[in-house]
């Protein structure tokens, strides 16, 4: 094929409305894990006061969400990729609110069980966006007749680092106006940040994510390829070739 000019290839990709919609999806699924991951340091040494935990309670999400995958995977051949993305997400958001509900006190086990309960949701979030994209493609190829993986899987990978950048940025300035305190180099202990810091950094990690993640779910939602009309869509796609063939 003819190398496609890159600004009728972005114009053509984003004239997809599925490819917009699936882009919004993953957008606001990656924000919230980019956000999620980098306050949860925050939470765990200024609000737990139990720095320690870090590395267990990311340990049980990570692997969580490892399981998770393969489950969801199974799942999706019976309830399919809409079905699995609201089942995850509406575990994930119940665990967000739990997490804004927990207090110091409480025992270590829990934060580590509801970090392992928020991989459950995790996993949806690497996963369904993912597997909505080779839908788009096909159906780009059934409308244009070019295979143009390169460009969308592209725009993906760019909207990955553009979520890590906007989640490190969007932390960073809700601490600084919420008067959070910068710890000296080298500190023995986590200082004592004031309450309007520690409230941001529970806001952070329980009801923002979870808003973020509906906004996901109206959109999962409101994505326009069915399963039956994916069927559809592989079934013309295979005429075609076999009369160009």
């Amino acid at each position: 094929e003819a190398p496609m000019p890159f600004a009728q290839a972005l114009r053509f990709s984003f004239a997809n409305r599925a490819f917009r919609y699936v882009t919004g999806i993953y957008l606001a699924s990656w924000l919230v894990v980019q956000t999620v991951s980098t306050i949860v340091v925050y939470y765990l040494t200024y609000w737990l006061r139990q720095p320690d935990l870090t590395p267990l309670v990311i340990l049980a999400v990570q692997g969580s969400a490892l399981i998770w995958l393969f489950i969801w995977t199974r799942v999706s051949r019976r309830a399919g990729k809409k079905g699995v993305y609201f089942r995850g997400m509406g575990f994930w958001i119940a665990v967000s609110f739990a997490l804004f509900a927990v207090q110091p006190d409480w025992p270590a086990w829990i934060i580590i069980a509801l970090g392992a309960l928020a991989g459950v949701g995790v996993a949806t979030a690497y996963l369904v966006p993912w597997a909505m994209l080779p839908d788009v493609i096909e159906l780009d190829e059934l409308q244009t007749g070019r295979r143009r993986e390169g460009a969308f899987y592209g725009f993906f990978v760019l909207l990955q680092k553009l979520g890590l950048a906007v989640g490190l940025f969007l932390v960073s300035q809700v601490l600084a106006w919420a008067g959070y305190i910068t710890p000296p180099p080298n500190a023995a202990t986590p200082i004592v940040q004031p309450d309007s810091a520690l409230l941001a950094i529970r806001w952070m990690i329980g009801p923002v994510p979870a808003l973020v993640l509906l906004i996901g779910m109206w959109l999962v939602w409101r994505f326009p390829i069915t399963k039956a009309q994916h069927e559809q869509t592989l079934a013309e796609l295979q005429t075609r070739r076999e009369r160009a063939a």
